[in-house]
């Protein structure tokens, strides 16, 4: 996968090629639009020897490998045939406000006697009716000798163009199908497209590159650029203006300085495996933001394809913005703001009770407030107000820029922070809703402990950024509110023994109560590490939140699949919280995270198949993955903690009632269940149900072999 914020690719590793160009990173413009993928295929090939020997279609080589270059959204693929090295790039140029794809080979003479080489890039779109995936009928391709490209068009109504870097030696369309010119080892035809419309039309690239002696190195790139309104010449234009002459090997040395000059320098105490994934990880998080003009601009999307959440949720958003802001990249965190305070929202308000200005659930890629409903009814979550609050505070902390905060305040006290107030019981509980989890409503919504822990957090941290904005009335409404909230985490949430459950209701059940979301009240700063709470919390979720597999947590005891797989945000942010408590466990629970991801692309997953540990769910998770994971070692290379009320919940010696620690009330899917077949697995070799602590010595007497990684698209 690869995305500028306009474009999105994938490049296939089971097929070798790339398979998809999406219009949107997003899943649906609006309601009822969903993105289109206009890629059928897209892939290059070598002929050696001249005309009359036939060619290659690298798509049938099996590769080396394929690997990310390092912190950077270009795709690598490395191959070997008949003596010589062949090297892949494909990547969305990070700089270009274009939905575009460039297209690179690099061929070194490794081995045997010089011999011509040519290189061809096959170009397979589909441009014909249907969405999401068009089909092929209808198509028209045309070479404009203008510009030296191809522009293809059909009745989707959109039009690509397909571009040489630098000059071609040959090209051809349909009816000359550049497909069967390579593997008969003829050359391209130099035709001027299908001369009309046909079905499932092809157009190809050919460069001549001489025969290249032994250690001599030559070059071939291609670009492809969409309109979605059917006029791409334009377009084409753009994107030659961008390329301005430079070589095949001058833009990918480019794109790699692009990405060098964005990165910020990584955390310190960081291990080499640890910086790989970090730097990978911010890099997923500037791909995953939208980076479209207009209301779409700035959303970070909860996923990127293949994973199938490819939705700005204000939850996941959260994360993604507050790792952004304090990774340095400030610019990128006030986008995910404006975009936010920007947005069309409100469209609940019956529920909400107030006037509200950040989604109850997520957006459509046009800025539109969506919730998805069921037969439980939409999901409506209060959380999200906190969160919010929590991602401007870190934003203007790293940044300084007052202000914007100044401009904004008039909406988001009135609209985000006095929303939250007014959802705040006497108790210190927010109102019951859906939650991290989106249990819907029509009876399902609870008096959640994440909603009104991410409240606590977020009234606290309002309180600060109202006195910065001049608001003292406001700043102690806040703060009294928050720390009001805070409590409540422990006077009205806690068991007997201290444990937090899910939820108030829950709670009254006396079992089945316990939820991991909850042990982020520690994570929060809300919770005193060394605490009675905070230590029965954990204690439970190692005795009843460990999937078959021994390794991490699933989210609470009594839901589904999708509940009981093991889940890598919680297993990042029980991370974050064990490291505060001193667990010895905390160290190695990010170090089987780290590996897990590593061996795949470094891309980090959904879930963990609670039985193998395989990869299961959307890859890569954005603010759920990527985010998530830059907090981890972010914090821990903060060292102190923040306590966001100035101090923690009062330890209620008592409890609030109901059972133990070992309970937990079950939710639902926060997303629909996903395929249990798919993402890009490994697995630790060994299978067992080893309890957190000792999963770790079996981690270490193995010394992480035995790690398998399936295909995955990427």
């Amino acid at each position: 996968m690869s995305s500028n914020g306009r474009a999105l690719v994938l490049y296939d590793t089971t097929k070798n090629r790339i398979t998809h160009f999406y219009e949107h990173p997003y899943k649906a413009r609006s309601d009822g639009s969903q993105t289109r993928n206009f890629a059928y295929d897209c892939y290059p090939g070598l002929r050696l020897g001249g005309p009359g020997q036939a060619g290659t279609w690298l798509s049938d080589v099996t590769p080396d490998k394929v690997e990310y270059d390092p912190g950077t959204g270009i795709i690598h693929i490395a191959r070997g045939l008949s003596g010589l090295g062949v090297d892949e790039y494909e990547f969305t140029p990070i700089d270009l406000a274009e939905h575009a794809l460039v297209s690179l080979v690099r061929v070194e003479r490794q081995s045997g006697t010089a011999a011509p080489v040519d290189a061809y890039m096959l170009f397979n779109f589909h441009l014909g009716n249907g969405a999401p995936d068009p089909d092929a009928s209808g198509e028209t391709i045309t070479w404009d000798a203008t510009r030296g490209a191809w522009m293809e068009w059909g009745p989707s109504g959109a039009a690509m163009g397909y571009g040489s870097i630098g000059s071609a030696s040959h090209h051809s369309a349909s009816p000359d199908n550049p497909y069967q010119r390579l593997t008969s080892g003829a050359d391209l035809t130099d035709n001027a497209g299908t001369g009309g419309t046909v079905d499932d039309a092809a157009a190809g690239l050919q460069w001549s590159l001489g025969g290249p002696a032994q250690g001599n190195v030559a070059w071939a790139g291609s670009f492809v650029v969409l309109d979605s309104g059917g006029d791409v010449a334009p377009n084409i234009d753009a994107v030659k203006s961008w390329i301005k002459g430079r070589s095949a090997e001058q833009l990918l040395g480019d794109e790699r300085a692009a990405w060098k000059s964005w990165h910020k320098p990584v955390p310190k105490g960081q291990s080499a495996i640890e910086s790989a994934l970090y730097e990978q990880s911010m890099a997923m998080l500037r791909m995953g933001q939208v980076s479209e003009p207009g209301k779409s601009d700035g959303q970070i999307l909860a996923s990127l394809p293949p994973g199938q959440w490819n939705i700005a949720w204000v939850r996941d958003m959260a994360y993604a913005a507050v790792a952004l802001a304090r990774a340095g990249h400030t610019a990128e965190a006030k986008r995910a703001i404006a975009f936010q305070l920007g947005a069309d929202a409100d469209k609940y308000e019956k529920y909400v009770g107030h006037p509200y200005q950040i989604s109850v659930t997520r957006y459509f890629g046009d800025g539109v407030e969506e919730s998805d409903s069921n037969q439980d009814g939409p999901n409506i979550e209060f959380d999200g107000f906190g969160l919010f609050l929590w991602e401007v505070y870190e934003y203007v902390q790293a940044s300084k820029d007052t202000a914007s905060l100044k401009a904004w305040w008039p909406v988001i006290s009135s609209k985000v922070a006095d929303v939250l107030v007014d959802l705040q019981e006497p108790s210190g509980l927010i109102a019951p809703d859906s939650s991290i989890w989106e249990v819907h409503w029509n009876g399902k919504q609870q008096h959640f402990a994440f909603t009104t822990l991410a409240a606590a957090r977020g009234l606290c941290v309002a309180a600060d950024l109202a006195t910065q904005a001049g608001d003292s009335t406001r700043a102690g409404k806040y703060r009294t509110a928050g720390k009001l909230a805070r409590d409540a985490i422990t006077s009205q949430l806690a068991a007997a023994d201290g444990t937090v459950a899910q939820s108030y209701e829950a709670l009254q059940l006396g079992s089945g109560f316990l939820d991991a979301a909850a042990m982020e009240a520690v994570g929060a700063g809300l919770l005193d590490p060394a605490g009675r709470s905070a230590k029965a919390t954990l204690s439970a979720m190692k005795q009843a939140l460990v999937p078959p597999s021994g390794r991490g947590f699933f989210r609470n005891q009594n839901g589904g699949w999708y509940d009981s797989q093991e889940w890598v945000f919680v297993d990042l942010r029980t991370a974050v919280a064990m490291r505060r408590m001193g667990d010895a466990d905390a160290g190695p629970l990010l170090d089987w995270v780290t590996q897990q991801s590593a061996d795949n692309f470094n891309l980090v997953s959904e879930l963990y198949d609670a039985q193998t540990a395989d990869y299961a769910g959307s890859v890569p998770m954005i603010g759920f993955g990527a985010g998530a994971y830059a907090l981890a070692l972010l914090d821990r290379a903060a060292g102190a903690a923040v306590e966001p009320c100035g101090g923690y919940a009062v330890e209620n010696a008592g409890g609030a009632g109901g059972a133990g620690g070992a309970g937990g009330s079950g939710g639902t899917a926060a997303h629909a269940p996903p395929d249990k077949s798919g993402g890009c697995g490994c697995r630790l070799g060994m299978r067992g149900t080893t309890p957190v602590g000792a999963a770790w010595v079996l981690l270490a007497a193995l010394g992480l072999t035995g790690w398998r990684r399936r295909s995955a698209k990427q």
